[in-house]
């Protein structure tokens, strides 16, 4: 099977309980969108090529004159994404995130400039991290008392490298200001 960005992403969310394409996004908006994001263009199709190689059943599931499907995982879909799981290879991590490319050429920037720039990445990545422990660890909580305990940990992972990130960015706009 070809492995896409999106396979592993929405055969874990429909693991975890989502069972068509709009709770499968709705629910990455809710807790991987900051390390992993997806979009409907992506889902869907990753769901049609899932099911033409049966990893994933569709059944029709209308909700009044909307046209909805419903999806489960199989017992292949299953051990693809055991297999993913347990796998030691990785792709390369990336890691792309503008403000930081902002930050790696602010040479050309006069001093005040790269001080304001630091301090916007600073109080960004402070309010990612406000809206990760309010929104999604609130969340995710909730799935790790009936059992589900990784997206809980993965949140608060999530924020603390926010946070992080935050320090690091306040540390270094004290640096700047000092000279």
């Amino acid at each position: 099977m070809p492995v896409r960005s999106s396979t592993y992403l929405v055969l874990g969310m429909l693991r975890l309980g989502a069972s068509s394409g709009y709770a499968i996004k709705k629910a990455a908006d809710v807790s991987t969108r900051f390390f992993w994001a997806t979009s409907f263009a992506q889902v869907y199709p990753e769901l049609a090529r899932l099911e033409r190689e049966r990893l994933v059943t569709r059944r029709d599931e209308p909700r009044g004159a909307r046209r909805r499907s419903a999806y489960q995982v199989t017992g292949d879909g299953e051990r693809a994404l055991l297999a993913w799981l347990r796998s030691p290879r990785q792709a390369p991590p990336q890691f792309r995130v503008e403000g930081i490319l902002r930050l790696f050429l602010a040479d050309a920037l006069p001093a005040e400039d790269q001080r304001a720039l630091v301090r916007r990445l600073a109080d960004q990545a402070r309010g990612i991290e406000d809206q990760i422990r309010g929104e999604i660890v609130p969340v995710a909580e909730e799935l790790a008392r009936s059992g589900t305990r990784f997206p809980a940990i993965t949140a608060r992972f999530g924020a603390d490298l926010f946070g992080f990130g935050a320090d690091w960015l306040e540390r270094l706009e004290g640096e700047l200001a000092c000279g």
